[in-house]
């Protein structure tokens, strides 16, 4: 690559007898200009992914601060009421009930960070053994049982009748099962619908959730597994939660080998996750 000149030079009547050609080689300056280029394109990209970053880590500290002070509050609350004068047996044990609730919430808020350190660090561990699935899945569902009948949702199941075990941790993937099903029956408004599948093929079990609720954006759509993200801080602030779950679900079915994708025609018209397990042949 390179540029050209040139002099000509002339006979004293105009007639051109030869041109003095030079050439200078800009292929090095040309390749440095697009380095340049290159660099400055980069610096700009990682300068607004940090600026991203430290929003959202920003918004997630904020979140984190408001669901903990809230549980706190109302059990800081019962307690001064329990403290004051003689409460009723009545408004004792409902403050009781709310004190538990809370601290429970709280504790499961503390689990959530615990388990996302974990996995960020590298340190998170299962303990594993050959799993029946059914039973695992049925137990999830009976955890949520109530909430769907408070909110007067239906729920249809369809189990394929053969035996499915998996090698797994047990603890890990009822809390992968309660992830997904909660946020199910959270977000999907009274008189919804949510459906649970488990069916296999050679060699994985596949369980599908879907339900009739508030969906997902198509632009959010593939960031829903990732951390420190939420489509809208105002959803979060509405069903409560640090939004964390369903990023520690994504790490915990990697460990376990498996695979977990999110599908939504859009806002409003429901979601679908479906897990896939590799299935373990008992001798």
């Amino acid at each position: 690559m390179g540029n050209f000149g040139g002099t000509p030079v002339y006979k004293e009547d105009g007639e051109l007898v030869l041109a003095i050609v030079t050439m200078r080689d800009v292929t090095r300056q040309k390749l440095l200009e697009h380095e340049r280029e290159q660099l400055l394109t980069r610096e700009q990209a990682a300068r607004i992914a940090a600026q991203e970053s430290n929003r959202l880590k920003d918004e997630f500290l904020a979140i984190i601060s408001h669901e903990l002070r809230t549980p706190l509050n109302a059990i800081l609350g019962w307690t001064q009421l329990l403290q004051r004068g003689n409460p009723s047996l009545e408004a004792t044990h409902r403050a009781l009930g709310m004190i538990e609730r809370n601290s429970l919430t709280q504790a499961r808020i503390v689990d959530d960070i615990l388990d996302v350190s974990r996995i960020i660090n590298g340190k998170m561990t299962l303990q594993r053994m050959d799993i029946p699935l059914h039973p695992v899945v049925e137990q999830a569902l009976e955890v949520v049982q109530f909430i769907l009948q408070d909110k007067g949702l239906t729920l249809e199941t369809h189990f394929v009748t053969q035996p499915l075990y998996i090698s797994g941790d047990i603890n890990r993937l009822q809390q992968i099962l309660w992830n997904l099903l909660t946020n199910a029956v959270k977000f999907t408004p009274a008189g919804g619908k949510v459906w649970v599948t488990l069916t296999n093929t050679t060699d994985q079990a596949v369980l599908t959730i879907q339900d009739t609720g508030e969906g997902i954006a198509p632009e959010f759509l593939p960031h829903i597994f990732e951390r420190f993200r939420q489509a809208d801080g105002s959803t979060t602030l509405a069903h409560g939660g640090l939004g964390l779950g369903l990023a520690i679900v994504h790490s915990l079915v990697e460990l376990h080998g498996g695979t977990i994708t999110a599908l939504s025609p859009g806002v409003g018209q429901g979601a679908q996750f479906t897990l896939t397990l590799p299935l373990v042949k008992l001798p």
